[in-house]
């Protein structure tokens, strides 16, 4: 799989113009993979499969909310009758 540094792209934009397959975007100082480069070809085809990422990514983000109710919205509520 190609690897495209992320200074790479800063100083030159337009590279990612030029890419045709799918490539790791990696910081390569650290060596850290940070992202997944796809073209929009392939956007079409794996569509189910990133709407499940971006699902997924959702549910973990707001998965504090959920745990940390405190039910300050039910407040005053149970003497409403």
């Amino acid at each position: 799989m190609l690897q495209i540094g992320i200074s790479d792209i800063s100083k030159n934009p337009s590279i990612i113009d030029k890419l045709d397959s799918v490539a790791q975007i990696v910081n390569k100082k650290s060596k850290q993979i940070k992202g997944i480069f796809i073209t929009a070809e392939l956007l079409v085809p794996y569509q189910d499969m990133i709407d499940e990422l971006e699902y997924q990514k959702f549910r973990k983000r707001n998965s504090n909310m959920q745990e940390n109710n405190d039910n300050t919205l039910l407040d005053g509520l149970e003497n409403v009758h």
